[in-house]
């Protein structure tokens, strides 16, 4: 099969192979992203070396399941490494034997796959690999050692931001992001589904752009019998996806959960701060747990400009994290995906909710649509609640060219179409973002409404529509 999308980083990769050095490349990214495809896809038939990490392994399973490796690529010792510092010492052996695998432009590559689980707790197996690579991949110009982990926060703290072991070891660092609206679109051309982009865009609303799961979708069935099938049929295969997510890239704890479950219900996060003291958890518990989540990708952290003492918010961005949340954590009498369509009030509150995360993720293609690709922004909601002159806005984008934004967002089943009350309501936002904040930008209004709008009544005030269809550019 072919590469849908990837085309920077699967470039960065071959640039690495193509040096005259040797290189430590970590590429990360959440789990079910393709990290392991893409490199596999990439390099073929060229590893040297290649193993891959057990999730529940002991230490002496992992190094059963290395030795095993080992054995493949030509290693006759019969008993398994008594350490790391063996194992790696074996395998700096076969690197030197003259029967290894060289890629085209001879380097020599060698790819451990989740590249956390072989860390076991107690191990040796960081300070084995420190070194490993300060012998071989300093005295030699031609290895390139390509380490991979789901586990995101792990590989942050303990290989990009380390300051021990690993300080300054990798070379190159690749994240790999969800697919874009514009790749999941190719993606199911590719394999003639036949689907709209409304279709396409529901999948990523529910699904978010992750390759494992489009590679389970059925071109033969609707997209709503495919959320049946995985997700709401009795063992259905996705039903428990998010304790297995978590538990693959976080620690074993019930404050994470706990923390994604409260931010579930609010499309625009919560202060940061007044989550804590809901959960009732300690102060170093919940600022860790708040950081691991924004390292996997799973929530944001940001202030809302303009607001008294600047205080953070955090918010759920992970469309199937939502989703999970909503409707699958719940004891609702949920059994299809019909039964959410038919509770309107639900359905739409999610359906908005999903549809903004989905914005948020595509914010270059509405600067893009906008005309300010190049200009330097600042993006954020912004709302008052509570106050006299009280009003909520989906997006502002605040730009250096002293123009700001007011854009509303609409996820609806057919052309939105704008009344007077509604315009006048736009207005009243403008004015009291522009009370409150005391900006002085010219403030603009933009829609950004799925399926454009429906004639020119009442449209005078309004900038620039934004449609699914701009959201679906390159």
């Amino acid at each position: 099969m072919k590469i849908i999308g990837r085309k920077k980083e699967k470039n960065e990769l071959e640039q690495c192979d193509k040096s005259k050095k040797s290189e430590l490349v970590c590429v990360y990214g959440r789990r079910r992203v393709g990290k392991t495809y893409l490199i596999e896809q990439t390099f073929g038939d060229y590893f040297a070396f290649r193993a891959t990490g057990l999730e529940k392994g002991t230490t002496r399973e992992q190094l059963k399941a290395f030795n095993q490796r080992l054995v493949e690529c030509g290693d006759s010792t019969k008993t398994i490494p008594k350490d790391w510092f063996e194992a790696f010492s074996r395998l700096d052996k076969i690197l030197s034997s003259d029967n290894i695998t060289f890629s085209p432009h001879n380097k020599k590559i060698v790819f451990l796959d989740e590249f956390p689980w072989f860390a076991t707790p107690r191990s040796d197996f960081l300070l084995a690999f420190e070194d490993f690579w300060n012998r071989r991949g300093t005295q030699s110009g031609n290895l390139l050692f390509i380490i991979c982990g789901s586990a995101t926060s792990w590989m942050i703290k303990n290989v990009l931001d380390d300051s021990g072991s690993m300080f300054h070891r990798v070379t190159a660092q690749i994240f790999i992001p969800p697919f874009t609206l514009s790749e999941s679109e190719l993606f199911f051309k590719d394999r003639e589904f036949g689907w709209s982009r409304e279709q396409i865009a529901e999948y990523q609303m529910v699904f978010g752009g992750l390759p494992f799961f489009m590679d389970l979708m059925n071109g033969n069935e609707s997209f709503r019998q495919n959320v049946d099938r995985l997700l709401f049929r009795p063992n259905a295969l996705l039903k428990d996806e998010t304790s297995r997510l978590l538990e693959a890239t976080l620690k074993k704890s019930p404050i994470y959960g706990q923390i994604l479950e409260m931010l579930s219900p609010h499309s625009y996060g919560i202060k940061k701060a007044d989550c804590q003291r809901n959960l009732n958890a300690s102060a170093g518990t919940f600022t860790r747990a708040v950081e691991d989540l924004i390292k996997c990708g799973y929530i944001v952290e940001y202030t809302r400009d303009y607001e008294k003492g600047n205080p953070l918010y955090i918010q759920l961005v992970d469309p199937f994290l939502l989703f999970h949340y909503h409707f699958l954590s719940k004891r609702k009498k949920i059994t299809c995906y019909d039964d959410l369509a038919n509770d309107a009030g639900l359905f739409a509150n999610w359906r908005g909710h999903a549809f903004e995360i989905l914005c948020m993720h595509h914010i270059t293609q509405i600067k893009t649509a906008l005309g300010i690709s190049g200009v330097k922004t600042d993006c954020f909601p912004w709302c008052n609640l509570g106050e006299t002159d009280s009003a909520q806005i989906d997006l502002v984008i605040e730009r250096a060219d002293r123009i700001t934004n007011i854009c509303e967002m609409k996820y609806t089943d057919h052309p939105f179409s704008i009344s007077k009350d509604y315009d006048i309501s736009l207005l009243k936002k403008r004015d009291i973002f522009q009370k409150k904040t005391g900006t002085k930008q010219a403030l603009k209004l933009v829609l950004i409404s799925a399926m454009g709008l429906s004639g020119v009544a009442h449209t005078e005030h309004i900038s620039n529509v934004i449609t699914l269809d701009d959201l679906f550019e390159h």
